[in-house]
């Protein structure tokens, strides 16, 4: 019997580079996920220094411009990562949505190696019964020659 093949091989293997190129696309968006993150931890730390700058100028008491330099500074700091945030936030949308079709394409891929699985139980069911005709005719040929 004549190898196997599936006849929407090129279909399946062209879905399975789309699908390889949106998870590169969800890879990439996840990646400036994790950078807004650090971004965000890194203002925070800052913001955090400033703010210990800040009470120990308080207990050691100094100019009247330069506590208002440090509220002004923690101000914008707290600005700049509400500001973070929200962007995040919109990174993270735009993550969700690729991730969207990256759950359509596996669906899309899996709906196709399913059928390639169910075309090859056929293919073999076909060969098995190949197999078994072929069985048949072979003993049928030894019985007739023997009693012939």
């Amino acid at each position: 019997m004549k190898k196997f093949h599936y006849s929407l091989e090129n279909v399946l293997n062209y879905k399975r580079q789309i699908l390889d190129s949106i998870m590169g696309e969800y890879a990439v968006w996840q990646q400036r996920i994790e950078q807004r993150k650090a971004k965000i931890k890194s203002l925070k730390e800052e913001k955090r220094d400033l703010e210990n700058s800040f009470e120990d100028l308080q207990h050691a008491g100094g100019p009247i411009e330069r506590f208002l330099l440090y509220a002004d500074l923690i101000d914008r700091m707290d600005q700049e990562i509400e500001i973070q945030k929200e962007k995040l936030k919109e990174i993270e949308k735009e993550a969700e949505k690729v991730k969207k079709k990256v759950i359509d394409a596996k669906i899309d891929v899996n709906k196709f190696e399913k059928l390639k699985e169910k075309k090859f139980a056929e293919y073999r069911l076909d060969e098995q019964k190949e197999n078994e005709a072929f069985i048949e005719e072979f003993v049928q040929n030894q019985t007739s020659r023997s009693a012939g």
